[in-house]
C-alpha cells in the first residue's frame, strides 16, 4: 500500500524524537523539550522514510532535502557557537539559516544520487 506508515519511520520517529526531547529539555526546559521532540520526530520519520525505499519515486528527494535541511541547523550552530561564548542571536540565526539551507543542498545532492542508484536497480 502506498503512502502507509511503516513500523520502521515509526521507530526512527519515536527514537531520534525522544533524543531532541532530551536536548531540548535541557537547553531549555519544558517548551524547549517539546521543541526538541517535534523537531527530532521529525528528522526520524524522514530518516526512516530514506532507508525505506525500495522504488524509484521523486519522495526520496523530497525526504533528502527536508531532512537534511531540518539536520543543518544543529552542526551550523555548534561551529559558530562554540568558538565564541557571547555570540549574538542575530549571528545564531544567521547560522541556523546557513545550516539549514546547506543541509538542503546536501540533500538535493545525496536524494539525487539515491534516486539514480535506485532508478538502476529498477
Amino acid at each position: 500500500m502506498a503512502g502507509a506508515v511503516t513500523n520502521r519511520q515509526v521507530l526512527w520517529a519515536a527514537f531520534v524524537g525522544l533524543v531532541g526531547f532530551f536536548i531540548g529539555g535541557k537547553g531549555s526546559g519544558s517548551s524547549g523539550a517539546i521543541v526538541g521532540a517535534t523537531w527530532g520526530a521529525s528528522i526520524g520519520y524522514g530518516l526512516g522514510s530514506i532507508f525505506d525505499q525500495k522504488q524509484a519515486t521523486k519522495w526520496v528527494l523530497i525526504y533528502w532535502v527536508a531532512t537534511l535541511g531540518l539536520l543543518g541547523p544543529f552542526p551550523a550552530l555548534l561551529v559558530a557557537a562554540v568558538p565564541r561564548p557571547h555570540i549574538s542571536d542575530a549571528s545564531l540565526t544567521l547560522a541556523g539559516a546557513l545550516g539549514a539551507i546547506s543541509g538542503a543542498l546536501l540533500g538535493l545532492l545525496a536524494g539525487t544520487l539515491h534516486l539514480r542508484r535506485l532508478r538502476r536497480k529498477a
